[in-house]
Parts: C-alpha cells; sequence; structure tokens
C-alpha cells in the first residue's frame, strides 16, 4: 500500500511518497496535505486508534522538520514571516485590544495543529517577554505592577483567580476598575475553556484546564504582557488564543454583537463572588434584593455637575461589591 499524499516528497533527498505504510512508525498514516505559505507547506498524520496527530513540515517537496519549533531557524524565519499577514493584525488589533474595523485575512482552512504550532511560535517572537507568574505570587493581595507600567490594584487577582463558572453568565470584577464585567466569548481550545473580557480599551482572559479541574483559571493580559497561571501547559495559552482566532473570523461577529454587563445579570448574593473572603469573617446570608434601577451602559442624566454626577455613579457601582 502506498501513501499518495507523500507523492514527491522527498526525506533527505529521497522519496518517500512510494514507500508502504510499514516504513512509518506503526499505526500512523497521512490524513491532509496543505498549502500554508509562500513555498510551504504540511502533512499532516493521525495514529489510527487514539486520534493523536503530528506534522511533516515541507519546504517544496522536502522535508524540513515534524515541529515547527525543531525547523532549522532560517527556514522557520522565512515560515513565520510567510504567516505575518494572518497573525500580526490579530496579536495588535484583536488578542489584547477592542476589535480593529475589519478582519485580517485567516487561515481557517489549516487543520488545528498546524495553526496551533505555527501561532505559538510566531507569538514567541512578537511578545517574547511576557512575564508567567504562578498564581500563588498573587494570594498576598498586595498591588501587581505589569511589565507595561499598569498596576493591578490590592486583592484584585486573588478575588479574580477565585471566579466560579456556573449555569448563569460568568461576571468577574475588572482587576483594573473593580466594575462587573460580563464575559464577552467563551471558546474551547484544546482542553483550555477561555473567556475573553474587555473593560474599556483593556482586554484580558481567564482560561481554565478541563482536565485539570483542581487548578484555578488563568489570567492573561496580552497588553502587558502577563501571564498568572499555574498550569504545567501555561506557556501554550497565548499562542493556542491566538491561533483560535486565526481559524475561526466570526470572532468579529461574536465579539461585536457581545452585549455588556447590566445589573440585572446579578443574581441573589452573586455579587458576593466577586469578592475574596476575609479571613475570621462570618459571611452574611443571602437576601433577595431587588436589581439596582440602572444599568452601565444607560447611566442616569446628568444634572448640572456632571463631574459631581460621575462620582456618585461610580460609588454606586462600586457599592455593588465589598472590596477591602
Amino acid at each position: 500500500m502506498t501513501l499518495p499524499l507523500l507523492d514527491g516528497v522527498k526525506l533527505d533527498g529521497f522519496p518517500v511518497g512510494g514507500f508502504p505504510v510499514g516504513q512509518l512508525y506503526p499505526g500512523w498514516s497521512p490524513a491532509s496535505r496543505d498549502v500554508v505559505a509562500d513555498d510551504f507547506s504540511v502533512v499532516v498524520f493521525t495514529e489510527d486508534g487514539t486520534g493523536k496527530q503530528a506534522c511533516w513540515w515541507l519546504e517544496g517537496d522536502d522535508y524540513r522538520a515534524s515541529h515547527v519549533l525543531t525547523l532549522e531557524a532560517a527556514v522557520r524565519r522565512r515560515l513565520l514571516a510567510a504567516m505575518d499577514p494572518v497573525f500580526w493584525p490579530l496579536a495588535t488589533g484583536v488578542l489584547g485590544a477592542p476589535l480593529p474595523p475589519q478582519a485580517g485575512p485567516s487561515c481557517d482552512s489549516l487543520p488545528e495543529i498546524a495553526v496551533n504550532e505555527l501561532s505559538g511560535s510566531w507569538l514567541e517572537g512578537f511578545a517574547p517577554h511576557t512575564l508567567l507568574l504562578p498564581s500563588g505570587h498573587a494570594d498576598s493581595g498586595e498591588a501587581l505592577p505589569c511589565p507595561n507600567g499598569r498596576q493591578i490594584g490590592e486583592n484584585r487577582i486573588t478575588a479574580l483567580l477565585a471566579a466560579q463558572r456556573g449555569q448563569s453568565p460568568l461576571i468577574v470584577s475588572s482587576p483594573f476598575t473593580a466594575l462587573p464585567l460580563l464575559a464577552q466569548i467563551t471558546f474551547q481550545v484544546g482542553s483550555f475553556s477561555v473567556s475573553r473580557f474587555q473593560d474599556a480599551d483593556t482586554v484580558f482572559y481567564l482560561i481554565w484546564n478541563e482536565t485539570a479541574q483542581a487548578l484555578r483559571p488563568s489570567f492573561y493580559y496580552p497588553d502587558a504582557p502577563l501571564l498568572i497561571s499555574d498550569d504545567p501547559a501555561a506557556a501554550m495559552i497565548p499562542g493556542l488564543i491566538l491561533g483560535w482566532y486565526a481559524r475561526h473570523p466570526e470572532y468579529m461577529s461574536l465579539i461585536r454583537d457581545a452585549r455588556p454587563f447590566r445589573a440585572e445579570d446579578f443574581g441573589v448574593g452573586q455579587a458576593s463572588g466577586l469578592r475574596s473572603n476575609i479571613p475570621g469573617e462570618t459571611p452574611l446570608p443571602s437576601r433577595p434584593r431587588q436589581a439596582p434601577s440602572f444599568t452601565l451602559s444607560q447611566p442616569p442624566a446628568p444634572p448640572s455637575d456632571p463631574q459631581a454626577s460621575g462620582q456618585r455613579l461610580k460609588s454606586r457601582i462600586k457599592s455593588l461589591f465589598s472590596r477591602r
């Protein structure tokens, strides 16, 4: 049995397309072959029975490597530079910022494994100094300075990493302004469930690993760049998120159509979930209460003193939380 998907492919200068299946690792067979960019293409192999996948990266008809990271430096630079038109607009205008006026090119026709290898390697060159901290670093409750000079207030990361998912919409307190935020979109990439939040012009993510539910969520703030996580695979998270955007051009409509937080999104006692418990404190029982009559998107009409009114509105919003 020959392998038509490998027709013309050369390994160390020798053609492999006519090799019998037994010449490859047992149980592995080529599943697809796709043009990536310029003269590069990728062959995806699948292992029978497990569904595991692996790649062969080709330049022309020549096999170059089985992972982007193991390509020769010059070859990798050429391949990643060819991906600039896809990843650059996403990294600068979507990953850590509000949406641009229009979507850029996508690579939604490429296999997921290939895009994830590309996006992780490309982002490593774009943001090579991402600060990765264990979540215990935030447990002291101290204010946290970010690499970009911005500061996260006291106890805010602790409260954020205590967020619990449930049947109701995911609402958290912004680590920057303490205002309530509703997740714009939530998507799955590999074993990770990713929720995107936007506070004015600031974008951040909470990421849960579905296979390690004992872990707290990871916090990713691309503009810093800062990643707080205890996940052993934390270093992969930024590239996986970038790769999801590259494969799902519908992100534009999903984010654009996402509604903002409204005061009625709070269920009974839900606001208390946005703060960390004070040691020794006895929590008060939840009581039914009426939702505030205002929403963040439609504040009351300002009186004669707009500055005083804005301050009162901010105080009313902050009263939804019992921050220390």
